[in-house]
């Protein structure tokens, strides 16, 4: 059977919802129907006729009580699904191709790279959104998948390791084409960056000591970029891990799965990373607040200053930024992992919508960035992101109008573009 859009079926979740099937003419429909107010009609006349070329005006099935749930249809066949998905994969190069050039631009103009942070902790965020316990139009889950790159998600299959392709932590996992392999190549992309810089570390350790008795240009400059591997390279790259690693620990521990001797270190390992997720957060803002005196003297700050990028230093309430950063990755993590059949589900939707409020409130007050520019920017980030937030409640079983869901889903479209135009603005500024 086709469906004309089938896109829409999965979201019929009301008891009044009525699905309307229009059959061909040549269609069996014997012992399906009984035959009800018959007349003289021999041709399909509208509001009269609705079956072609008979003279039944009305038919009804025997029993009005459906034994099945219709879940969301992925048809590939239809065309909307078919464009839809041609443009994800296509955005997929467009996201890499901005991140990357943001990258190179950034750093051309000396500026800085903290809208490429800002970015690229946002797309993380949204990325997620779809596996939360909301369902969605079926394209609209096409509509995020771009903004897994942010989490070094890649390919559609795994190389080297297919096994995992077809292994979900559950449905909303399975809807959103997220399974357990795909989830593999951001913790594998999370090791080989952290052995890429462990292996840079080293080189410029090796070129500082060749040049040490050296104070040309070129053996400053190597200094200067020693000096960053203590420790802000190291900080910056678990702050962009962290969401992921976090995510990782938690899912593994919630499934508990201890059969064989590999499952077993890996859920060893989750316990860990979960340990680690809790304490070097804690470690990191407790040395900012031991330091606030001297925050504002450049060597005072200089082996941890990326947790405080552009950070108005005149402030506790200002350098508290980064505890929030972390906390709410920390509390997101967790709640991704509810499983669908638990009682607090709805606490996802209560701690994203007000977390996120409460940070816009949190920039409007204490204005945490150093210049009006990068507090609206921050500020408009998190409003789409909220935005975001909203509209993705409509596609919950709380609001079960259909049209409503589609409006919401222009919405969600629309959000998505915004955060994306945001950052452009900010770099073109």
């Amino acid at each position: 059977m086709v469906f004309d859009e089938p896109y829409l079926l999965g979201l019929l979740i009301k008891k009044s919802d009525r699905l309307y099937i229009q059959v061909r003419p040549d269609f069996n429909h014997s012992g399906l129907f009984p035959k009800l107010d018959r007349d003289n009609v021999t041709t399909n006349v509208d509001g009269k006729d609705w079956i072609y070329m008979t003279n039944i005006t009305t038919w009804e099935l025997f029993t009005k009580e459906a034994n099945k749930r219709i879940p969301l249809l992925f048809d590939w066949r239809n065309p909307m699904m078919t464009n839809l998905r041609n443009i994800a994969k296509n955005t997929y190069w467009v996201v890499i191709g901005i991140i990357l050039a943001q990258f190179v631009l950034l750093l051309w103009r000396r500026v800085g790279l903290l809208p490429l942070w800002i970015l690229i902790e946002y797309l993380q965020l949204v990325a997620f959104m779809p596996i939360y316990n909301f369902r969605l139009i079926p394209y609209l889950y096409d509509a995020f998948k771009p903004s897994l790159v942010s989490h070094l998600i890649i390919f559609d299959e795994t190389p080297f390791y297919k096994e995992f392709d077809d292994d979900y932590f559950n449905d909303n996992y399975k809807n959103y084409w997220l399974s357990v392999g795909r989830l593999g190549q951001a913790f594998v992309a999370c090791i080989l960056i952290l052995i890429f810089l462990l292996i840079a570390n080293l080189i410029f350790f090796l070129m500082a000591l060749c040049m040490k008795n050296n104070t040309g240009g070129c053996a400053m400059w190597v200094k200067r970029s020693l000096s960053q591997f203590k420790f802000n390279l190291y900080i910056r790259y678990y702050m962009l891990v962290y969401f992921d690693l976090t995510f990782f620990s938690v899912m593994k521990i919630i499934e508990g799965d201890n059969s064989t001797t590999m499952r077993k270190m890996a859920v060893l390992l989750s316990y860990v990373l979960f340990v680690i997720s809790i304490v070097m957060p804690v470690f990191l803002i407790s040395i900012i607040f031991r330091r606030f005196a001297v925050l504002k003297l450049k060597e005072a700050k200089k082996s941890f200053n990326t947790l405080l990028l552009k950070i108005d230093k005149g402030s506790k309430w200002r350098v508290i930024n980064p505890a929030y950063f972390f906390a709410r990755r920390l509390l997101t993590a967790l709640l991704l992992t509810l499983p669908i059949e638990n009682t607090f589900i709805f606490l996802q939707y209560v701690f994203i919508l007000m977390s996120s409020h409460a940070y816009i409130l949190y920039i409007v007050a204490c204005k945490p960035y150093q210049t009006p520019g990068y507090n609206s920017y921050v500020l408009a980030n998190e409003t789409f992101y909220s935005a975001l937030i909203i509209a993705i409640f409509i596609f919950s079983d709380a609001t079960p109008e259909l049209n409503i869901k589609i409006g919401a889903g222009v919405a969600l479209m629309s959000s998505l573009i915004l955060l994306i135009l945001s950052n452009l603005v900010m770099n073109v500024s």
